[in-house]
């Protein structure tokens, strides 16, 4: 008679068992080489952001002081302008002025034309012309003061003084004017 043992054989599931192990080895080293090299893709590409991020914040801080040099080179640029407009207007109103003296002489003279008045002193502070002269009569220095009047180019005339005194045995009135002039 045969007989057949149904039983499980002890020393087949030792067998199997390290098959399945080395089976399991096998799969846990694949799977940690996989998990290795997907790690070691991922640290690659954040390295590579990096070296990006790194050139480009190279090139924005290059740019940056390129940029602020351009920025002080235009306001050294206004300044300059600011400073030669200030100097332009400071020459502008010098030539202005500068006819205001040739004006004021011509006009005196004018006024003094047939009249035997004479200038001692004049001067003038802006459009502030003192006058200090003298004149054979009261009469030349009222018709000097009308003809002034007359004038354009002064405003605002008043006798401060006017009194008699004696040079060279001569009677003679020594008088004193203020007026503003117009420019």
């Amino acid at each position: 008679m045969i007989k057949i043992n149904l039983l499980p054989v002890p020393k087949a599931k030792k067998a199997k068992k390290a098959a399945e192990i080395q089976y399991e080895f096998v799969l846990s080293g694949l799977l940690i080489v996989l998990v290795v090299s997907a790690c070691g893709y991922f640290w690659y590409l954040q390295d590579a952001k990096i070296e990006l991020f790194q050139e480009q914040k190279t090139k924005a801080v290059a740019e940056l002081t390129v940029l602020k040099a351009k920025v002080k080179e235009v306001e050294n640029y206004e300044n300059n302008k600011k400073v030669l407009e200030e100097k332009n207007k400071v020459i502008e109103q010098l030539k202005k002025n500068q006819s205001a003296p040739v004006h004021l002489l011509d006009e005196l003279s004018r006024s003094m034309d047939p009249l035997k008045i004479w200038l001692v002193n004049l001067s003038a502070q802006g459009t502030k012309v003192d006058i200090d002269g003298k004149a054979i009569t009261n009469s030349d220095i009222v018709e000097f003061i009308n003809t002034m009047k007359k004038s354009k180019f002064f405003t605002d005339i008043q006798l401060i003084e006017s009194r008699q005194a004696i040079e060279l045995n001569v009677p003679i009135y020594n008088f004193k004017l203020q007026c503003t002039l117009v420019i």
